[in-house]
């Protein structure tokens, strides 16, 4: 993967996701239409609803990432597949899984609970695993969300 694979929403998002292997889409696909998250689940299967599900689980301002999904991908984020080099634009960066780790140049994540990677000039860059249920339960989830509220006082 490259990165000449177009990120999936805004260039200028405060969050950026970084992932391996970006989805499928259909040639009329628009990320701005009402239901395009549902049509690249549709194209993608359950796999791309977890990963929809937990990154608005991580964006969500309160706890209805439900609600919040109506949002996901269209102001505050955006996703960037086989990246080499962070967003310019953003100030949450969200390493996701080994394969991103490594082409980002960071060490894969070792130990679950430890996501700050680095922080300065007011960007934080987080290591996660990958988007997964499995992998990134809600109690994982929780704790970084717990962890960057602490580093925002």
């Amino acid at each position: 993967m490259s990165e000449n694979v177009k990120p999936l929403g805004p260039d200028g998002a405060m969050r950026c996701f970084y992932l391996p292997t970006p989805p499928k889409l259909a040639a009329d696909w628009q990320l701005s239409q009402p239901d395009s998250l549902d049509k690249l689940v549709a194209l993608n299967g359950n796999h791309w609803r977890k990963i929809l599900v937990i990154m608005a689980k991580l964006s969500a301002p309160d706890e209805d990432w439900r609600g919040y999904m109506k949002r996901l991908l269209k102001a505050d984020e955006q996703i960037r597949f086989g990246a080499a080099r962070l967003s310019p634009h953003a100030k949450e960066h969200y390493v996701c899984g080994q394969q991103s780790a490594i082409k980002l140049g960071f060490t894969p994540l070792s130990e679950p609970k430890q996501f700050l990677q680095h922080s300065e000039n007011e960007q934080q860059i987080f290591r996660l695993p990958y988007l997964d249920y499995r992998q990134c339960p809600n109690a994982l989830i929780a704790a970084l969300r717990e962890q960057r509220t602490s580093l925002a006082k």
